[in-house]
């Protein structure tokens, strides 16, 4: 079964995102990190830092860091814009990637392996999908599940844009408040 499931695109196409966003990662350091992105891009900064934001959330990386830089660097209104932007369109990349990957497996079987109390979770109720981005690691769960049982993209792209405003919000403050210290 292993087997089969790894010569399907499905795992592949994660394993080259994951990749392309730990190699994105290592190239933001080595320049300098996030402040030296300002620096180096001028006026495409915020394109840019948007952009690497959107695939380090993807990713089991962290990305508060540009909420911080990017709120520091261009004000709280700004810093929350972005990060918004970046954590939705993260989102969606997530999304999209389970959904392909699910795909691949034959997920009615594995959930009917699961205890009844998980089977029973609404996992594509938007309440579900919207509340449960606050748990730590909650984002990367919403996405995960929104895609795996096939939400519609739409949906998500609302639910993801909606749960992402708090977080968003609050890194950009604390980012706007070290920049007045």
């Amino acid at each position: 079964m292993l087997t089969r499931t790894l010569c399907r695109p499905g795992p592949w196409l994660v394993v080259a995102f994951l990749a392309g966003a730990f190699g994105l990662e290592r190239w933001v350091d080595s320049i300098g990190g996030p402040d030296a992105l300002v620096e180096r891009f001028g006026l495409l900064a915020p394109a840019v830092m948007v952009a690497i934001q959107a695939a380090l959330s993807a990713a089991p990386f962290p990305s508060e860091l540009f909420a911080l830089v990017s709120s520091a660097t261009y004000g709280w209104l700004a810093g929350s814009v972005m990060t918004w932007a970046g954590w939705t369109i993260g989102s969606m990349i997530q999304y999209a990637l389970a959904r392909r990957g699910a795909a691949d497996v034959d997920l009615d079987e594995r959930v009917a392996k699961l205890p009844a109390w998980l089977r029973r979770l609404p996992v594509t109720h938007p309440v579900f999908l919207v509340c449960v981005r606050w748990l730590p690691m909650g984002f990367h769960l919403a996405n995960l599940a929104a895609g795996a049982r096939r939400v519609p993209a739409k949906r998500q792209l609302w639910i993801a844009a909606l749960g992402s405003i708090p977080g968003a919000v609050m890194w950009a403050g604390i980012g706007a408040g070290v920049s007045l210290l």
